[in-house]
C-alpha cells in the first residue's frame, strides 16, 4: 500500500435538532474500498443578551454501511449516520466524512 492523502468534506447540515432526539440520513455512494471517518460538529444558535451562551452536543451514535448488488442495474452503496442530540439545548450540526485517498 502506497502514502496518500487525507480528503475531507461536509455531507450535510441539520438546523434545530431537540435534546434528546436523534435523526439519521444516508449518504449515498461513499468511498469505497478505503478507510472512511464520519464525525457531527454542533453548531448551537445564537447566544442572546449582552453576557448570553450557547452550547450544543452531539454524537454519531451509529453508522451502517449497505451494499446492493443488482444483475439488472448498477450496483449501490450507502451510510447511514445517526446524529443524536446529547445536550440540553436545542443545536444544529454538521456531519463530515474523511477518507484516505490511496494513490
Amino acid at each position: 500500500m502506497t502514502a496518500g492523502h487525507v480528503s475531507i468534506r461536509k455531507i450535510y447540515s441539520r438546523d434545530g435538532l431537540a435534546p434528546g432526539a436523534s435523526e439519521a440520513r444516508t449518504w449515498n455512494k461513499p468511498p469505497q474500498n478505503t478507510v472512511v471517518t464520519y464525525w457531527a460538529v454542533a453548531r448551537p444558535p445564537a447566544a442572546s443578551g449582552p453576557h448570553g451562551t450557547s452550547s450544543g452536543k452531539v454524537a454519531i451514535t451509529r453508522v451502517e454501511h449497505t451494499y446492493t448488488r443488482d444483475n439488472y442495474n448498477e450496483d449501490s452503496w450507502r451510510s447511514t449516520i445517526t446524529v443524536k442530540n446529547t445536550g440540553d439545548d436545542v443545536t444544529g450540526y454538521d456531519v463530515w466524512q474523511s477518507w484516505v485517498d490511496l494513490e
